[in-house]
């Protein structure tokens, strides 16, 4: 597998962020790789739509602020 997105965003708690790339397709995998600071919750990456992208947000509304690191594979 190879890298094909990398990327980090600011996480809204249990609102989804949209993380959008033509890269991504229907057999990419989101690899999580760190956080700027501790999680209350768990992240949550949404379904993947080849083409547009994915969207990631966390079970616990307090997760505002925090930096998600992350690499798409393929």
């Amino acid at each position: 597998m190879s890298v094909v997105v990398s990327g980090s965003v600011e996480l809204n708690g249990t609102t989804r962020v949209e993380i959008t790339s033509e890269l991504v397709t229907l057999t990419s995998r989101v690899f999580l790789k760190g956080t700027s600071g501790p999680l209350k919750g768990t992240v949550i990456i949404s379904e993947i739509t080849p083409g547009v992208g994915f969207g990631l947000s966390t079970t616990d509304p307090e997760d505002i602020g925090v930096i998600i690191y992350f690499d798409v594979l393929e």
